[in-house]
């Protein structure tokens, strides 16, 4: 026996997925995701293990237990001014996202919580803290799955849509989500489309992407014309992917990046193409949706 003996599924829809369509006629739904984090990162000084590093382009260490004061304001920009151009961008394109928020963060800023339910954007749980979650028992995640849970709800009036976790699930996580009402999982990014998961369990997955992501503007992308040029790339080709059905365009925005003005230009570029093109820009949970009841007749 060579093959990996785990339960995975490597097959997927193969060579031919369903030749599913989205509304409109349209091959590609562009699923924007805003990663509301800032307020909730890892803090040495809080009594973390690590300072979070995910916010800005120097490091500057600090002492264990000392405060790092450069890092807490790389993130605080996006809960402060990057949170609001990126808002204000979506409502000039009249576009919906679906917004990944920790409750710290929204517990931080409650405006941020006001204006995402005013504007119409879909409210996911991104968990208590931005903080890993594989390591902990599955009563740990649990019990921090439900307390997120409670409080976005209690903030937006709304119930999260889903669960996503910061560093992936354990064998426990999707049966939980289930358990706390949960409509679809966005843990994964093993396809372009929607599918079933691999255990079984009646929780679609929308698979996420870690390119189409603006956390590469710390590494790969230098500017915002090479950021949208990968974007609209991406868009392009899954518009002319010469195989049936649909696919799916996982953007995934973060205010203290996307939000700052040298960058914000990506997600406008992608958006006019996006309009041009016909695509259909969609929540996941309206995704979610549509692919269940298409596959379903």
């Amino acid at each position: 026996m060579t093959a990996h003996p785990l339960p995975r599924d490597l097959r997927g829809y193969g060579e031919h997925p369903p030749e599913v369509l989205w509304p409109g006629g349209s091959r590609v739904a562009v699923s924007l995701v805003i990663n509301v984090e800032d307020g909730s990162e890892r803090s040495g000084a809080r009594g973390d293990d690590a300072d979070d590093l995910g916010a800005h382009w120097t490091v500057h260490p600090a002492h264990p237990h000392q405060r790092n004061l450069d890092l807490e304001s790389a993130f605080e920009y996006g809960a402060r001014a990057g949170i609001w151009r990126l808002l204000r961008t979506l409502r000039r394109h009249d576009a919906r996202a679906t917004a990944f928020c920790c409750a710290a963060a929204l517990e931080a800023n409650p405006r941020i919580a006001e204006a995402l339910v005013r504007d119409g954007h879909e409210i996911a749980d991104h968990g208590l803290l931005w903080e890993p979650h594989t390591l902990l028992t599955p009563d740990e995640e649990h019990a921090r799955m439900v307390r997120s849970r409670e409080i976005i709800e209690e903030l937006t009036g709304r119930r999260p849509t889903t669960w996503y976790s910061r560093d992936g699930l354990t064998e426990h996580s999707r049966s939980s989500m289930i358990a706390e009402g949960f409509r679809y999982d966005a843990n994964s990014f093993n396809d372009d489309v929607p599918h079933a998961g691999p255990d079984g369990l009646a929780l679609p997955v929308i698979p996420y992407a870690g390119d189409t992501n603006d956390s590469a503007l710390l590494r790969q992308y230098p500017t915002a014309a090479s950021f949208a040029g990968h974007l609209c790339d991406a868009l392009d080709m899954l518009l002319d992917d010469p195989r049936e059905g649909a696919g799916v365009l996982s953007v995934g925005l973060h205010p203290r990046l996307i939000g700052r003005p040298a960058y914000i230009g990506a997600l406008d570029a992608l958006l006019r193409r996006a309009r041009e093109k016909g695509a259909w820009i969609a929540t996941r949970e309206q995704i979610a949706e549509h692919w269940s009841t298409a596959v379903a007749a």
